[in-house]
């Protein structure tokens, strides 16, 4: 039988609640109605707040209005860079593959743009198939902290919920900078990698601030949201290992998508984890002492992205433009080369000239293979989207290049830039000549920037054969002035396609 007190403690924990959920109702946001949440999110009677509670208070503390204009300028640079990049994949057989599944996964929305395709998705729809195409070319964005990351992965969720909720450019700004900066801070402060997991996973902690703050979530909200994507999102990292699959080009969509869906649960009340990260710099080896991520506002880290001129790994734009300098001082004569010796950084070494990459089978092992890429670059003069989608990489004048290819640590790079992309590539010819080119920082890096006409070049080349001369030009002009839209939707209309076309 039911005690007194049994029954008084019942009563009291179901006033408790009741009460809280009807001053929590009263709170409604300007599109997401939040119902409540029993996290202890407030930090109050000198509780300290939990790092989830930081992030949230870090992202609701973002606001255009404060934002550096150096902060504002590298936003439109990257978004350019980044729409750019998925025209370029638009009719590829992952997007298509992509394309057509979210139809009978997510259902048939017609809430966001697919960039490229005819037919509007739901928000999670869209953008898994625009982070598909984001990432397919291996051209977006990278920054480094501890390890590369691809940041430019968060913009088509900031994207799809923007254009969703009829978002001005200047939330789509600040969309942006939360999901890049939250990303790129967790960067700094773990390496993934090293415990087996992909960079990618960082972004499990921004796609959850980005869809709370277009939602206009509270704190709470947004703590619960950011503890149940962080506790979701471990992606390992034999996606980038090995034999490189279709995959590499979806694991950030499908964080993506999660960490919407963990948003939407937190906005009804469900609660989530925190700890996430400590958990995983204590228990996961090597252990890390004194962890902590930096969420000061004033030290952005997006004007520190860099950009690829060529569609291959961030680590490989030094020995691609080497052998591009290479190959115009030896006129031609590709096959009177006898050796080849690289000189990089052991760690670059590690990921892009392990033995797999000697011989790779798959495009997307051929894209993050040292060897295989200054070989195209010494016979072609060039790397280029069209070598991989033509599978020039296997070709036996390439091969034949592999084979006579050696890598080994660069000591003066070394020495001169510790923590360094560049390379240096010496060529022996048959009659006994060499040469030798180093490039020291690739172009595209935060300290040696693609410059304004390079980027529009890059971004009018994957336009115009989706949407035409003119509309790629009206997108540059839109994102030039992305602050003035009163209405993301002005932007996101222009991206609609029919799928690769003749360039008119």
């Amino acid at each position: 039988m039911e005690t007194f007190m049994e029954r008084r403690e019942f009563l009291v924990r179901t006033a408790t609640a009741v009460s809280a959920t009807l001053l929590l109702e009263s709170f409604r946001s300007d599109r997401y109605h939040f119902v409540g949440s029993v996290l202890a999110a407030g930090n109050g009677d000198g509780q300290k707040a939990t790092l989830e509670q930081r992030f949230a208070d870090f992202a609701l503390a973002i606001r255009y209005e404060v934002l550096p204009a150096e902060v504002i300028t590298s936003v439109k640079r990257v978004l350019l860079d980044t729409l750019g990049c998925a025209f370029g994949s638009v009719g590829s057989e992952p997007a298509n593959i992509a394309e057509t599944t979210i139809r009978k996964t997510f259902g048939d929305g017609n809430t966001a743009t697919v960039i490229g395709y005819p037919r509007p998705a739901t928000i999670e729809g869209a953008l898994f198939v625009n982070g598909v195409l984001v990432r397919s070319l291996d051209m977006n964005d990278t920054y480094i902290g501890t390890e590369p990351l691809h940041p430019s992965e968060v913009i088509p969720a900031a994207l799809a919920l923007c254009e969703e909720q009829g978002r001005s450019g200047r939330d789509l700004i600040e969309a942006m900078v939360v999901g890049y900066e939250a990303s790129m801070r967790v960067n700094d402060a773990i390496s993934f990698i090293e415990r087996g997991f992909h960079p990618l996973c960082a972004a499990s902690y921004g796609i959850p601030l980005i869809a709370g703050k277009v939602w206009g979530l509270p704190k709470r909200a947004l703590a619960n949201a950011v503890g149940i994507s962080g506790a979701r999102g471990f992606t390992s990292f034999a996606v980038n290992s090995g034999a490189i699959s279709m995959m590499k080009a979806m694991g950030l969509a499908a964080t993506a998508a999660d960490g919407v869906f963990a948003t939407r649960l937190a906005a009804q009340g469900f609660t989530g984890p925190s700890g996430t990260l400590e958990w995983l710099a204590s228990k996961m080896k090597p252990p890390k002492e004194e962890f902590a991520v930096d969420l000061e506002l004033a030290r952005y880290r997006l004007p520190r992205v860099a950009f690829k001129r060529f569609p291959v790994q961030i680590e490989l734009q030094a020995v691609a433009e080497a052998g591009v300098l290479l190959a115009a001082r030896i006129k031609g004569r590709a096959q009177d080369i006898r050796a080849i010796t690289v000189e990089t950084y052991p760690g670059i070494i590690e990921r892009v000239a392990d033995p797999p990459k000697f011989r790779p089978q798959t495009k997307g092992t051929a894209d993050h293979s040292l060897p295989v890429c200054l070989a195209m670059a010494l016979v072609d003069g060039d790397v280029t989207v069209s070598q991989f989608e033509h599978d020039r990489w296997r070709d036996l004048d390439v091969m034949a290049l592999v084979d006579k290819t050696s890598v080994k640590p660069g000591e003066s790079l070394i020495a001169k830039l510790p923590r360094g992309r560049g390379a240096s590539v010496e060529i022996v010819l048959a009659d006994g000549q060499s040469a030798r080119e180093t490039v020291e920082v690739p172009e595209g890096d935060a300290l040696r920037p693609l410059a304004r006409a390079s980027l529009e070049r890059k971004f009018m080349n994957f336009a115009v054969p989706v949407v035409g001369k003119a509309a790629g030009e009206r997108v540059m002009s839109l994102v030039d002035g992305i602050e003035d839209l009163s209405n993301v939707q002005e932007l996101t209309q222009e991206l609609k396609g029919m799928g690769k076309q003749d360039p008119s």
